[in-house]
């Protein structure tokens, strides 16, 4: 949700470089969860080793990391088998077109569910992301595939369609970014290797070192707005962005 943000372009190293300058800025950012959620990670890993082990009958942390899992994976298997359909967008001449239609869409549902869960306030709030819930937000994560839509986005608005409250709803899909982001980071670092040489580490770690620290502290905003304040500001901003993105489109044709 953040790591789209930086002010860096790839255009003297080519398309290649940019993809894997993603990766890197993407990496940054999975640091940066893991750094504030060390203690919760390390605890539930550590739980999840003993119930698996049979040294503790407390299931709770190792259904934690499954339902990591399970939300993890439709997005997995979905950007495997679509992924040449997917470069061929980003090449299309209308696709600022395509990311602004996407964003004013993404903007109507974050105001939508908003609304939704002031409606059923209450209800479900306080239950945690359950088994259920980690197979839905999964699935509609793979709406962030498309160009323009935002994964921590898509998460989120389906956390709060199923009556999540705004914390639990912000966090889970910060720790579903952790194995996505972890499995696309090795795959492109996998695919573009070759390009990695003394000309574009410097540049890729710069961007790793600023990504971890703009992360961390936009995290951590993020979490204390949410104590007071609903999404719908969000919502209300990829709206008027989108909308300014098609204005401008149309005065460049």
């Amino acid at each position: 949700m953040f790591s789209s943000f930086f002010p860096f372009s790839g255009e003297s190293f080519g398309i290649q470089f940019d993809d894997l300058f993603d990766i890197f800025i993407q990496s940054g950012a999975i640091l940066s969860v893991l750094f504030l959620y060390r203690e919760k990670f390390g605890s539930q890993i550590r739980s999840s080793l003993r119930y698996v082990t049979k040294q503790n009958s407390d299931p709770q942390g190792f259904y934690f990391l499954v339902r990591i899992a399970i939300g993890a994976l439709p997005i997995l298997v979905a950007g495997f088998i679509a992924k040449n359909f997917l470069d061929t967008i980003k090449t299309r001449s209308d696709l600022l077109s395509i990311l602004a239609g996407a964003w004013i869409f993404g903007g109507v549902l974050i105001l939508v569910a908003e609304w939704f869960f002031q409606k059923r306030r209450g209800v479900e709030e306080k239950k945690p992301v359950g088994f259920r819930d980690a197979i839905l937000i999964g699935i509609f994560q793979c709406a962030a595939l498309i160009p323009g839509v935002s994964r921590s986005a898509a998460t989120i608005v389906t956390a709060r369609f199923l009556g999540k409250d705004t914390k639990s709803s912000a966090e889970f899909s910060f720790f579903l970014a952790v194995p996505v982001l972890f499995a696309a980071g090795i795959y492109k670092l996998i695919k573009y290797r070759s390009i990695l040489n003394e000309a574009t580490i410097p540049v890729l770690t710069f961007g790793f070192l600023i990504s971890f620290l703009f992360c961390t502290l936009v995290i951590r905003l993020f979490l204390r707005y949410l104590q007071k304040h609903s999404f719908g500001v969000f919502g209300i901003y990829r709206i008027l962005l989108g909308v300014g993105v098609l204005v401008f489109t149309k005065f460049i044709r």
